[in-house]
């Protein structure tokens, strides 16, 4: 099954977006030592998971699974980015 242009800009975005996300939290750790421990343990795994799921967009993968395929969709990946992020930087 080919990709249409849309379909390749959304997987595109989710790789490049996944791709800057873990690269920051790889390359420049100090940019969260000013989260509380709380927040960050509470926030990073959400956020981390929602990076996964980008990159299994963004790579193309789909599987067969209907359950599967929602969580591994960009629906679930870009809202657990989202919502690690806000719960990271929230006042």
């Amino acid at each position: 099954m080919r990709a249409d242009g849309t379909t390749a800009a959304l997987r595109g975005a989710s790789f490049a977006v996944a791709l800057a996300a873990s690269l920051a939290l790889m390359l420049c750790p100090f940019l969260l030592r000013h989260v509380p421990q709380e927040r960050l343990h509470t926030a990073l795994p959400v956020l981390m998971l929602g990076v996964a799921g980008a990159f299994v967009h963004g790579i193309g993968y789909r599987p067969d699974s209907p359950l599967l395929r929602i969580l591994f969709g960009p629906a679930c990946a870009w809202t657990l980015m989202l919502a690690g992020a806000l719960l990271m930087f929230m006042v």
